[in-house]
């Protein structure tokens, strides 16, 4: 009976999953897998990457590999049930065990003394606040001398009440990625043809005068932009599994450490537990990926009907609850040639509230969150296009940057004039045509807000200047009050904020600033502190030279745009260090102003051109 019940512990907890043997020195990473220390050496050394990250090799998540080596706390509750087993099995004749006698064995477990490595003899009765460690009373003088110390006993019920509630909720979000999974997994997209689909909106649009092209070129980029959004969808898929991993990791961990940890387990696991359950219960839950039907209505050239002469995209989101609501595009010039040349029409469930086609896919595709996604083992450009246009009379020197739904907007720093002797901030659309600008004296940089307003700072005018989305004046921020106002960016509050380069962290509220004199980036709390700090001046990793813009995405990675050493520095959300983005290898120069499009990718401006970087897989 021994034996099945040993059989069934090593099978079930003591297996390690890279040699799939028994756990020697067993080692928990901080995604909360545990693996042999040998084994998870010999794997992270193998497969570091240049920016010293290597994955887990159960759910993926990236890692950084320090260059002292891999430092990971050791898993006591694993190595007292070997050491318990071990004995239950010399013991077999005089203390039987029976069937039922698992709760008898993880009661033991429990309750089994957690002795000193570099003491073997001595119990590990206190812990040390400022090294977050639980020692022995020989370690206490030798190397936590004048250290918070305190006994374990009498700190470790609040920290088991303290891990027991994050997990409460945990649990509840872990439920809840369950059923997304598992719907997702049920969810495959079909084969959607963009090239064919293409041809014919350019086989009908040869057919109908040239005032027309224009918003023939809008369809097709509408369909390419609607194809990137379906491979973000496949994409999505791994997110929902590695959200499920990671929050079920680190649940059964913390789950087992409540139920059987000692009291020197819990202290030595309390700190950096919760913090990272705290962290992962707020991940906003992702909206699981809607099929997505794709097609194009060629219609009839006739006078009768302008609308009916080109036809119309479609873009159909069939969810299974609720009823459908048809959202059209709002037009933006000469409604005439739009009505020639059809519309893009989306069919969702969403609230009662009328969005444009982008923002709704946007909406729908992109608020989800992970310790870390899948980077790209090389950044991709896919874009690429000139803010400086044909009548400038000097160059142009990009500052700000801003993505509303259907425009980039640009904020020339170098002042380009217009006729009227006013500087400019330019509108274009995704694919880089110009729609407009906005005259204004010495702006500097832009942020559009959660209603679509386009908010611009002035130098000239120590303000900050709101327009709407087609550049009508709406209303005036500290006019004559702002000394010098630079940055600007706008949280979930709808509140205005401003700074040399700052944005808000959209998965915690944090604000990301870039402090170009200390060659450093800042990361505060909501309220203003400190809790993080990047970057010395220089040009190796870990050192800045310069940083200009910087923005967040939806994972809440922080991008870091730095200039003298013309490169994209990215960022966890703690603000260590993950990998460059892209390189002067890569063609990037003095970047200034970075923003993440609806399709998630990273817009980059620098001089007078903009580029956009596919960094995810």
């Amino acid at each position: 009976m021994v034996e099945a019940l040993a059989a069934a512990f090593t099978d079930n907890l003591l297996t390690c999953s890279i040699c799939l043997g028994e756990y020697d020195d067993p080692r928990v990473l901080p995604c909360y897998h545990t693996f042999c220390y040998g084994c998870i050496w010999d794997y992270a050394t193998r497969t570091v990457s240049q920016d010293r990250t290597f994955l887990c090799p159960l759910c993926r998540e990236e890692l950084l590999f320090p260059r002292e080596g891999l430092s990971l706390k050791k898993n006591h509750m694993i190595q007292k049930a070997k050491d318990l087993l071990s004995q239950r099995q010399q013991h077999e004749v005089s203390s039987p065990i029976k069937d039922n006698d698992v709760h008898g064995v993880t009661q033991a477990i429990a309750e089994m003394i957690s002795t000193c490595e570099k003491h073997p003899t001595n119990e590990l009765k206190y812990y040390c606040e400022d090294d977050d460690a639980v020692v022995c009373g020989d370690c206490v003088p030798k190397e936590h001398y004048r250290h918070g110390i305190v006994p374990v006993e009498l700190v470790a019920n609040s920290n088991r009440k303290k891990i027991k509630a994050v997990l409460k909720k945990s649990e509840t979000k872990l439920d809840m990625f369950k059923e997304a999974v598992a719907k997702n997994r049920t969810n495959e997209l079909e084969e959607f043809n963009t090239e064919d689909t293409i041809n014919i909106i350019q086989g009908q649009a040869r057919s109908i005068q040239r005032l027309v092209e224009q918003r023939a070129q809008r369809l097709i980029s509408e369909v390419n932009f609607a194809c990137d959004i379906r491979k973000m969808q496949e994409a999505n898929k791994d997110t929902f599994e590695l959200h499920h991993a990671s929050l079920e990791s680190a649940c059964r961990f913390a789950q087992e450490l409540v139920t059987n940890g000692s009291d020197s387990d819990i202290m030595l696991h309390t700190k950096a537990l919760t913090e990272r359950l705290t962290v992962m219960e707020k991940i906003p839950m992702p909206t699981p990926d809607t099929q997505a039907q794709i097609s194009y209505r060629p219609g009839k050239i006739s006078a009768a009907g302008l609308e009916a002469m080109l036809g119309e995209v479609r873009v159909h989101f069939k969810p299974p609850i609720a009823e459908e609501e048809t959202i059209p595009k709002s037009a933006v010039h000469s409604p005439g040639r739009e009505a020639m040349l059809g519309q893009a029409i989306v069919q969702s469930q969403r609230p009662r509230s009328r969005l444009g086609v982008m923002n709704l896919l946007h909406n729908l595709l992109s608020p989800r969150s992970a310790p870390h996604s899948v980077f790209l083992e090389k950044a991709k450009c896919v874009h690429s296009f000139k803010a400086r246009l044909i009548d400038d009379k000097s160059d142009t020197f990009v500052t700000g940057l801003a993505i509303a739904e259907q425009y980039v907007i640009t904020v020339d720093g170098n002042n380009s004039v217009s006729k009227e002797g006013k500087s400019m901030t330019k509108v274009f659309t995704h694919a880089g045509e110009f729609e407009f600008d906005v005259k204004l004296n010495n702006p500097f940089d832009a942020a559009v807000s959660q209603t679509g307003q386009l908010y611009i700072t002035s130098l000239g005018d120590k303000c900050v200047k709101v327009y709407s989305t087609s550049g009508q004046d709406v209303t005036t921020i500290g006019c004559g009050k702002l000394e010098g106002p630079r940055g600007i960016t706008i949280n979930k509050q709808g509140h205005v904020m401003h700074l040399l380069y700052i944005t808000v962290n959209r998965v915690d509220d944090n604000i990301v600033i870039s402090d170009y004199g200390s060659d450093c980036v800042h990361v505060l709390s909501p309220t203003g502190d400190q809790l993080h700090q990047y970057g010395t001046r220089g040009s190796g990793d870990g050192q800045l030279c310069g940083p200009g813009g910087v923005c967040t995405d939806s994972f809440g990675h922080i991008f870091i745009a730095d200039y003298w050493n013309h490169r994209i520095v990215a960022l966890s959300p703690q603000g260590q260090f993950i990998r460059y983005i892209a390189t002067a290898d890569d063609g990037l120069e003095s970047p200034t102003a970075l923003a993440i499009n609806p399709a998630g990718y990273l817009v980059v401006a620098c001089g007078d051109k903009v580029k956009t970087f596919q960094y995810l897989q």
